[in-house]
């Protein structure tokens, strides 16, 4: 009797360590995408998600830091200093659409209308997120619910015939057959 008692405190425990506390979603004012997996979800380290990455301006981290205090949080997650260019991201992730079988995560465009174009690099999105409180650290983590697309600023190179790099002078070429 006592080890089934025993079992059940440690499943009730285990059930509030692991349950989330939501605080209200927001949209993001415009931002500048530094990296996507809207295509198909990332699943490098076995926990399929879409996801993407904003460079924060001081507006989105305010909406940030509100969400934090309104859940009384500690940390942000996803949250980091790119030592290159020492600017601020966040990255925001969906592990639902994955977990549904969705391979790309639905955009909508600067109408509201669903659109079969994805969010790259240098592309400007707006982002629907909802906070949520991680009871085990007392974190925040931020979960992507919509993207907008605002501006498309991606587009692979036409002189380097569709790669996305650019020509390099004096580089390498392969020999023409």
């Amino acid at each position: 009797m006592k080890k089934v008692v025993l079992i059940l405190l440690l499943k009730e425990l285990m059930i509030q360590m692991t349950t989330n506390n939501y605080g209200d979603s927001f949209i993001t004012p415009a931002a500048t995408v530094r990296w996507s997996h809207l295509m198909k979800p990332d699943d490098k380290f076995g926990n399929p998600h879409h996801s993407v990455t904003i460079i924060v301006t001081d507006e989105i981290q305010e909406q940030l830091d509100a969400a934090l205090a309104s859940l009384s949080g500690t940390k942000i997650n996803g949250l980091k200093t790119d030592p290159d260019t020492g600017e601020t991201l966040v990255r925001f992730k969906n592990v639902l659409k994955a977990r549904d079988g969705i391979t790309k995560f639905p955009v909508l465009d600067s109408d509201d209308n669903a659109t079969e174009t994805t969010p790259f690099g240098t592309d400007v999105v707006r982002v629907r997120v909802t906070p949520a409180l991680i009871s085990r650290d007392n974190s925040v983590s931020f979960y992507m619910d919509k993207i907008q697309l605002i501006e498309r600023n991606w587009a692979p190179s036409e002189e380097s015939g569709g790669g996305g790099m650019g020509r390099v002078d004096d580089g390498f070429v392969t020999a023409a057959t």
